[in-house]
This record gives C-alpha cells, sequence and structure tokens, in this order.
C-alpha cells in the first residue's frame, strides 16, 4: 500500500500516524521593470532564509515566464510549521515584511494570488526517529510512503523500495541491486 499515512491508517487500523507539520504555499505576482537585469523577480535561485516564517521562495515566472504575463513575474513561497497554520490575512501580513528584506525592496503592487494549505503536509521526526520502519506490517501486506521513512520525496521513494524488496524476498524472488543499473558509457 503506498499512500499517505492517514489513509493508509483508515485502511489498517492500530497503523501508528505520526504528527504532521503544516505547510502553506502563497503565490503572488509582483511587477517587473521592463529591462531589469538581475531583479530579484527575474532570478531562477531557489533563497532558502533561516531567519523568518518563509522557508523557501523562489521566482517560478523566472522559470517558467508562460506563467505570467507581460511584465510581471510569480514568486512561489512556502512557509512551514506553525506560521503555515496562521489564517491567510495574518500569514499575509507576516511573510510580506520577510519577502521584502529576502528580495530587498519592498513591493507595494506584490498581490497574493493563491494560497494553499496542507495541514499534513510533512510527517514530523521528532527525536530519536527510526527512518526505516518497517515496510512488512503483516504477512503479504506492505506499506511504503513518507512516513515509513524520513519525510521527504526521497524518504517516500526509499520506503517503496524497501517494500518492493521485501515482496520479492517474500515471495523468493531475486533481490534488487542495492545500487540502480549504470547506463553503458557513450562511445
Amino acid at each position: 500500500m503506498a499512500t499517505g499515512a492517514r489513509e493508509a491508517a483508515e485502511l489498517l487500523p492500530g497503523l501508528r500516524v505520526p504528527a504532521f507539520h503544516p505547510v502553506t504555499v502563497l503565490h503572488h505576482s509582483v511587477a517587473v521593470a521592463p529591462g531589469s537585469r538581475g531583479a530579484a523577480a527575474r532570478d531562477t535561485t531557489l533563497i532558502l532564509p533561516t531567519d523568518g516564517p518563509v522557508a523557501y521562495t523562489y521566482a517560478a515566472g523566472a522559470i517558467d515566464p508562460s506563467r505570467t504575463p507581460p511584465g510581471r513575474s510569480l514568486l512561489t513561497t512556502a512557509v512551514l510549521g506553525a506560521a503555515a497554520a496562521l489564517p491567510l490575512s495574518v500569514l499575509e501580513r507576516t511573510v510580506r515584511p520577510h519577502l521584502d528584506r529576502i528580495y530587498g525592496a519592498h513591493t507595494e503592487d506584490r498581490q497574493l494570488l493563491t494560497a494553499h494549505h496542507t495541514p499534513y503536509a510533512v510527517p514530523a521526526m521528532p527525536a530519536p526517529y527510526d527512518p526505516e520502519r518497517t515496510v512488512r506490517v503483516l504477512a503479504g501486506l506492505y506499506v511504503c510512503g513518507d512516513h515509513r521513512d524520513t519525510s521527504t520525496l526521497q524518504g517516500a521513494l526509499n520506503s517503496g523500495r524497501r517494500a518492493a524488496r521485501a515482496v520479492l524476498q517474500d515471495f523468493g524472488l531475486p533481490g534488487l541491486t542495492t545500487e540502480p543499473d549504470t547506463l553503458p558509457t557513450a562511445a
């Protein structure tokens, strides 16, 4: 069963569901001055600040200009944890000054286009944390997802690989190699 922890627990009563951290993703439209080179709204750098509510932000419009009208860019910003659970109006007032510091300008015309709040986005990993929770929960029953490994996409994929190995082992089939097959070198 490759699914989220809450969904897995609905199908398998008794399966432990970890605590979760909320995430809110904000999308702002901002003006881009014509001919401005190196402007923050044209920069494709992923910014990971450590001093405020913003977990990361980037100019999505610089990466894919087709997503924005001429003269505008799209800033995408993620807020994790307690701040992500704030009401949207409060969150917006909290994030604006942080974005002003990050992008080096107070942007009066920054418009919030939309926000996506996911209350159960990231499984918590409090210490001590077992990053390799068992994927074989009963004979013939396997569970994988970010809640069975590290709470990342990589963790979800890794737990899927561990579940596949367990299935192969239980059926007496040859196991997966520890490393993906390497591609032959081009001539």
